[in-house]
């Protein structure tokens, strides 16, 4: 089915709502008190966010205008049982549609095959120019050849925590939240005593921000991470569009956080009929109890979020 949802966004002159475009204070909440003339130099140009369907996993195309942003990859070979160990080329057919010949930054959220499966092989087709992690050390085969790859083609290696702000160019900016010092710390000690650690509360989570636009990024991040966020930023994850963690599993997405994040489309990246049956029934529910409107790249396909900074749109392709 094909869904084309749009909604208007009417702002006074004088004030700038939303969450994370504003001024980053000292304690690390988005200070939502900007100008109006700052507001109007990010004005330029259009943000298109693309939630890929990949299958079981993740992967998100930004496309700022200045740069090309991509944010996981999925999996090199499908997961779903009717085409397991299949190559999954849904990514790169994806890019090639797109007209991507490079990527300036590609963002690892975490160290799961899911998620980043195929990152060495956008390395090298892509020629990307930063590769950006958490730093935390893994024994993931995904990972490791991430990395190599970088090194082989001279990919510039950045490690971003919580409080760190990416500028993607063109007025959009990405506000990390997660992981913090502590996560990074903790788990980097856990692993190398052979601990186990939640590799899922190691992702990146930020917040993508361009004039009264915003949408939260998620990875895989549970409900341990979305309670230190809720604790921390409070109102400040407030967001038109939110990218529901961990394909929509009950391992995330908390009432209480998404309430407090208000967000008037969640976007729900998972492979049809898959074993974790995700997204899962109490995630739905929550969604439908805050009146959400709700996409999953399972049935609606690739959805592409289009903003200028002031109106936007999230639509399907089925």
């Amino acid at each position: 089915m094909y869904r084309y949802l749009v909604v208007m966004v009417f702002t006074l002159a004088m004030l700038v709502s939303g969450c994370g475009h504003g001024a980053v204070s000292d304690n690390g909440a988005a200070d939502n008190s900007g100008t109006t003339a700052a507001a109007e130099t990010q004005l330029k140009g259009q943000l298109t966010v693309k939630v890929i369907d990949v299958g079981q996993g993740d992967a998100i195309l930004i496309n700022t205008g200045e740069q090309i942003i991509l944010i996981d990859t999925g999996d090199d070979k499908y997961r779903e049982d009717n085409r397991k160990n299949e190559d999954n080329n849904q990514l790169f057919a994806a890019l090639d549609k797109e007209g991507i010949a490079h990527i300036d930054k590609l963002i690892m959220t975490h160290a799961h095959a899911d998620h980043i499966g195929k990152a060495a092989k956008v390395i090298k087709k892509y020629g990307v120019t930063e590769l950006i992690h958490n730093g935390i050390p893994s024994a993931s085969g995904a990972f490791r050849n991430a990395l190599k790859a970088a090194k082989s083609q001279g990919t510039k290696q950045i490690k971003v925590k919580a409080g760190d702000v990416l500028d993607f160019g063109n007025g959009v900016s990405f506000k990390v939240l997660n992981p913090t010092s502590q996560i990074i710390e903790n788990d980097t000690r856990d692993l190398q005593a052979d601990k186990k650690v939640n590799v899922n509360n190691e992702s990146i989570v930020g917040i993508l921000s361009f004039g009264d636009f915003s949408m939260l990024l998620t990875g895989d991040a549970e409900k341990e991470v979305e309670k230190d966020l809720l604790s921390a930023y409070g109102n400040s994850l407030k967001c038109k569009v939110y990218k529901a963690p961990h394909h929509g599993s009950h391992t995330s997405s908390s009432f209480n956080y998404v309430k407090a994040v208000q967000p008037e489309y969640a976007i729900i990246s998972c492979g049809p009929n898959n074993k974790y049956g995700h997204p899962h029934k109490e995630t739905m529910q929550t969604f439908k109890k805050l009146k959400i409107n709700v996409l999953e790249t399972d049935k609606d396909g690739t959805v592409t979020v289009t903003t200028d900074g002031n109106t936007y749109s999230v639509k399907g392709e089925r």
